[in-house]
């Protein structure tokens, strides 16, 4: 059973499976890898050249850290503790129309796996610890970032977006899972408008900001469970809002309008629209850099590319990476690492970039089965949560 893994860029092939085992096809750029279920990058054994890999995860094969739900996942995070060598759990959402959605926790567990060639990987398995109602899908889900610093086994704070912003608590010894507060976002009007997005501050983890449909983006004090802040943020539907890396003040949204616009807590007056290119489609997702304040990454509906904005130089991207060859679902910057970054697209793969100095080059890539709907990094940016149809996969760097 070979250990997924990210494969590197240097030996970056095309491995098909074939009635007599594995070919190598040849050298190939990633914008020439067609989406198919019998194309895989990652899982071919680490270490090997290209023409030299000896197995390849299948379909068929019982995967290695893997988890697979009952139903459809979309929203995934996983946790920010180091403790397990950063390991700690993953958290995902269902996503089902009716309102029987469930949110299920994993606790990832240290392995070391055997290897055709003798050697031992560090590899892990996904158990299911805890599980809870959610009653429409999940928009995005968080652990609270600052669980870092807990005691090992200490109680682990979660956000979910949605109908509400609701807040639950994990407890490791119990395994227990249960809602702590629901939070609403109202206006004027008893209407409460579907978020569609949220973040937790890193650096003060009282705060919370969420994404809705009503245009208005919503800083959240959970001290005192009320709205701390709400305003107007877009013209349109708002898809995402992020805070800029260590700062309680500053944050950065997209949406329907096109436009990547960013905000400052202690000059409400005005925004910063720093990318808005002649009718724009909407943007779907932003994410911002967690060891530069400047660094913004966002991508377009029904588009494979993904923009990298440099706050201080708007107007244009810095970077555009387009090795995608279909509609791009996530774009995450790695925790640790200022230049590192990971999409995930339709095409079924996930890439991981290194962005720096006006360039990019694609540095490892892995293939699913199926379209990759999102991805989350661990806590210390070795390992890589892609989510696919029912299923998680856990991914490691090499």
């Amino acid at each position: 059973m070979a250990q997924p893994s990210l494969t590197k860029r240097s030996s970056f092939s095309v491995l098909t499976q074939s009635s007599g085992g594995i070919r190598n096809s040849g050298p190939a750029s990633a914008s020439a890898v067609p989406p198919s279920s019998n194309t895989l990058l990652g899982p071919a054994l680490s270490a090997n050249t290209a023409g030299n890999a000896t197995m390849l995860l299948s379909s068929t094969s019982r995967r290695s850290a893997y988890f697979e739900s009952h139903w459809p996942l979309y929203a995934v995070d996983w946790s920010k503790s180091v403790y397990q060598r950063g390991l700690g759990r993953i958290a995902v959402a269902t996503c089902t129309e009716d309102s029987g959605n469930r949110i299920q926790i994993m606790q990832a567990i240290p392995v070391a796996e055997q290897q055709q060639n003798g050697q031992q990987v560090p590899s892990l398995e996904l158990h299911k610890v805890a599980e809870a109602g959610h009653s429409y899908p999940c928009t995005r889900l968080l652990w609270d970032p600052l669980s870092r610093s807990m005691v090992p086994g200490g109680v682990e704070r979660l956000a979910t977006a949605g109908d509400f912003l609701r807040i639950w608590e994990y407890n490791p010894e119990t395994m227990s899972l249960r809602q702590r507060s629901l939070l609403a976002n109202k206006t004027k009007s008893d209407y409460t408008a579907p978020l569609t997005s949220l973040d937790w501050n890193s650096t003060d983890n009282s705060l919370v900001i969420t994404s809705s449909i009503d245009t208005t983006c919503t800083i959240w004090d959970l001290n005192t469970s009320i709205a701390k802040t709400q305003l107007i943020a877009h013209d349109k539907e708002v898809f995402d809002a992020r805070f800029t890396a260590g700062n309680v003040d500053v944050f950065a949204s997209v949406g329907a309008d096109g436009s990547v616009r960013v905000f400052d807590l202690r000059s409400l007056e005005h925004s910063t629209i720093i990318y808005e290119p002649v009718s724009p489609p909407p943007l779907l997702r932003i994410s911002t850099n967690s060891r530069d304040p400047n660094l913004l990454a966002t991508f377009s509906v029904d588009s494979n590319v993904v923009h990298v904005l440099d706050i201080r130089s708007p107007g244009s991207p810095v970077v555009e990476l387009d090795a995608h060859v279909a509609n791009v679902n996530a774009v995450e910057w790695a925790p640790q690492q200022r230049n590192v970054l990971a999409t995930a697209a339709d095409d079924c793969q996930v890439l991981v970039w290194d962005v720096t100095a006006n360039r990019s080059d694609i540095g490892l890539a892995y293939t699913e089965n199926s379209e990759v709907n999102n991805i989350t990094w661990n806590a210390t940016g070795d390992w890589i949560g892609a989510v696919a149809g029912r299923g998680v996969q856990a991914v490691r760097l090499q």
